[in-house]
Formats: C-alpha cells, structure tokens, sequence
C-alpha cells in the first residue's frame, strides 16, 4: 500500500455508484489526478464540504499499487486550506473560471506535474488574473495562430477537441462521430 499527502486544487467531481464520488484534483506533485471518494454523496460525509470545485486542500491519496498507475487513487483524507470564496460569490469571474478549468481537466493527460499550470490554477481560484479560453490553449500549447483543421488543414478552425487535443473546422465537426457537446466552439471565443 503507498500512500501521499500532497496538496491539490479540486477541479471537477462526478458521481459515482449510489454513494461514492470521483474527484478530479490537480496536485502539486502528481499532476491530474482522479480519486474515488467513498461516501462522499452521503449526508454525513466529513469529506464532501472540503472537495468542492477551485478549493484547495492537503489530500492524503493511497494506491494499492505505485503512484506510476494513477487509475487507483483512494482519497482517504482532505484538509480544506482556502475554499475560493471570493470567486465563488462573483458571478461573471466564476463562470469564466469553470470554463478554464474544464478544458484544462479536459486536455491535461493524468499524472504530469506541471508548476506552471499548478500556479495557473491558483490565479485562477485566487482571481489574480482572469483567463480566456484562448489564453489556456495558449498556456497549454495550442496556441490559435499557429493553428489549422488537424483533418483537413484549412487556416482559421472554429472548433477544438479536448480529448484529442486538436482543432477542426466546422466541416470536419459536423462529418465527426462525436458528439456536438465534446467540442469547444472557438468562432465566438476570437471575435469577443
């Protein structure tokens, strides 16, 4: 059994089962991390006020094997150090916020610590700067200029797929199998 403490910033949770919960936390030392989280749903969870989005907590993660294969993290513990409050009670900065941190869980692969984006990810929950969805594909790598349809390339793409971490045209979307909801419309983004 291995076992870490390490602090993270609580990016995203779902359900899991009738009871339990997977949260998505980016730790300082780990990287994206996802942990389930037993009894979290619960009434009497002691755990669930500590692992809402943009918090930041100490996190105790135990694996049954190495911390290489990180599909088997257990949050055992979580220790709330900030709960973002200021940015949870504005409106306009919090939407802004989940926006960034969903493309960022959505993009990053699991276990790549990355200090650039940890300090990213405190500015962003802080509000020391508001960041566009251009600007976190620019933090990212996936830098707009620079870019064309990954299918067909053709300049100027209008949409950009976080799993595969590429941008297409909307073309290229709307012949795709995905779903219409798996892609960022970017159209909108570059001419605000």
């Amino acid at each position: 059994m291995f076992e870490i403490i390490t602090e993270a910033i609580v990016l995203d949770k779902e359900d899991l089962g009738e009871s339990d919960s997977r949260v998505f936390l980016y730790t300082k030392d780990l990287g994206k991390v996802a942990a389930k989280a037993t009894s979290l749903r619960k009434i009497t969870s002691k755990l669930a006020a500590h692992l809402e989005p943009f918090n930041w907590v100490t996190a105790r993660l135990v694996s049954r094997s190495d911390f290489a294969d990180s599909r088997n993290f257990q949050l055992a513990e979580a220790l709330l150090i900030d709960n973002a409050g200021d940015l949870k009670s504005n409106p306009a900065n919090l939407r802004q916020a989940i926006e960034a941190v969903n493309l960022i869980r959505k993009s990053i692969p699991e276990s790549a610590p990355d200090e650039n984006l940890w300090q990213v990810l405190q500015n962003i929950r802080s509000q020391k700067t508001i960041y566009s969805i251009q600007e976190i594909l620019k933090i990212l790598g996936l830098d707009l200029e620079f870019a064309g349809c990954e299918l067909c390339r053709k300049p100027g793409p209008e949409y950009f797929y976080p799993r595969g971490n590429f941008f297409t045209c909307r073309t290229c979307r709307l012949a795709s199998k995905e779903t219409k909801e798996n892609f960022i419309r970017l159209c909108a983004l570059i001419q605000k």
